[in-house]
C-alpha cells in the first residue's frame, strides 16, 4: 500500500537540490564578476536538472518506508 505512494511521487524533486540551486542563483545574481556569476548559475542549472534523478532513485528503493513502519509498530 505504502510502496505505491512512493512510486507516484518519483516524478517530485529534490528539495535538497532544489534549495542548493536556489543558494547558487541567488550568489550568482549578487556578483559583480561576470565569470563568476556564470559558473555559480551554471552550479544551479546542474543541481536543478539532477533533482529528479536522485529522487527516482531514492523512491524506487523505498529505504524509508522500513524506518518508518518499525517505529509505528514498537
Amino acid at each position: 500500500m505504502f510502496r505505491n505512494s512512493i512510486q507516484g511521487s518519483a516524478a517530485e524533486p529534490s528539495f535538497l537540490y532544489l534549495v542548493m540551486a536556489a543558494t547558487y542563483f541567488r550568489q550568482a545574481s549578487r556578483t559583480r564578476q561576470p565569470h563568476v556569476r556564470n559558473a555559480l548559475r551554471d552550479l544551479g542549472r546542474e543541481y536543478v536538472s539532477n533533482a529528479r534523478r536522485v529522487v527516482s532513485v531514492h523512491a524506487w528503493s523505498g529505504s524509508g518506508l522500513h524506518h518508518l513502519n518499525s517505529n509505528t509498530q514498537s
